[in-house]
């Protein structure tokens, strides 16, 4: 086997897509018949094998894997590289875990934008870290995977509820629920109205209040989002945003206790004109304008005064350069 006589690329690639393919194809075969190994088909322990002694960058190694995968699926043969599940969410026993709930309790549920993107990610964090989902199942949820009713079911698992709402993954579930819809349609009043902290509360089960069916109208639960607040309609979240996403989440939990969300309607401080009558209102209105107009003269007059007092400063250093002897030299 060389490169001459192996099976041909896909030819829908673009030619700066196969040209790479085919430089890493070439010295895995130069390496396959200089140790003695067969390239075609390959063994999945030639193939670590080979990555092993030739490390690299990982888009580079993603690109070898990527060729030798795609010459065998060429040829006809199986995928020599196993498919591993990825998951982003460590395993419960690996060491110094960062809880679910001290996760879903850290992540912001109100205001706009970041309270649009803390739903998104915390709904995302029991898809990963609850149901324990890969990325591809959680990527390609769509509403039909989802049963709302006294219990919350999704791709046909049982979303748990805990007794703090702030860390309850059902009521993470449900505050996305809520808000995907208008954020599929682009209604961004909507959206930004549902995430009012001055309406919000974190005293109680959102899991346990009524859930209307807008949120069967996206097409998709997983939704990229721009720094804006706006939603990428027919893009999926991808894996690398995932991979990134979760771990910033963990770390910022596992970083100390947040500071608590100020949700609740918000009393205004009282002033001197909250008790006054219309006639009273106008009477200040009225005083008060006067007093605007005082000030404005007054600055006037100190404006006046400050430019007559240039005029005199620069009239007194003219007269005295005017009356300096001029030099005379002996």
């Amino acid at each position: 086997m060389n490169p001459q006589t192996s099976p041909k690329l896909d030819p829908k690639l673009r030619p700066d897509s196969r040209a790479p393919l085919e430089a890493h194809w070439c010295r895995f075969v130069a390496w396959c018949t200089a140790t003695g190994h067969e390239p075609l088909p390959a063994t999945a322990a030639t193939i670590e094998r080979f990555l092993t002694l030739f490390p690299g960058a990982a888009s580079a190694q993603r690109l070898r894997r990527h060729a030798i995968r795609a010459h065998h699926l060429a040829a006809g043969l199986p995928d020599p590289i196993p498919t591993v599940e990825a998951r982003v969410w460590p395993r419960s026993d690996a060491p110094n875990q960062v809880a679910v709930g001290e996760v879903l309790a850290a992540i912001p549920k109100y205001r706009y934008p970041v309270g649009l993107r803390g739903r998104r990610d915390a709904f995302l964090t029991v898809l990963l870290g609850v149901l324990h989902l890969t990325r591809e199942q959680a990527r390609s949820s769509t509403p039909a995977d989802v049963a709302v009713t006294s219990i919350i079911r999704i791709r046909g698992h049982i979303v748990p509820s805990s007794d703090d709402p702030v860390s309850c993954a059902a009521c993470a579930v449900t505050r996305w629920l809520r808000i995907v819809g208008p954020v599929w349609t682009g209604f961004r009043g909507d959206v930004i109205h549902l995430l009012d902290p001055t309406r919000g509360t974190l005293d109680r089960h959102d899991c346990e209040q009524p859930v209307t069916g807008e949120w069967r109208r996206a097409e998709q639960l997983l939704l990229p989002l721009d720094v804006h607040g706006w939603a990428r309609i027919g893009v999926t979240l991808s894996g690398r945003s995932m991979t990134s996403i979760i771990p910033t989440r963990r770390a910022a939990a596992a970083a100390g206790s947040p500071t608590a969300e100020v949700v609740g309607a918000v009393a205004r401080q009282p002033s001197r004109f909250d008790g006054l009558s219309l006639q009273e209102t106008y009477s200040e209105l009225g005083a008060t304008d006067a007093a605007v107009d005082a000030a404005l003269a007054r600055l006037a007059a100190v404006w006046g005064d400050a430019r007559a007092l240039d005029t005199d400063l620069e009239k007194a250093a003219s007269e005295s350069k005017q009356g300096l002897a001029p030099d005379i030299s002996s």
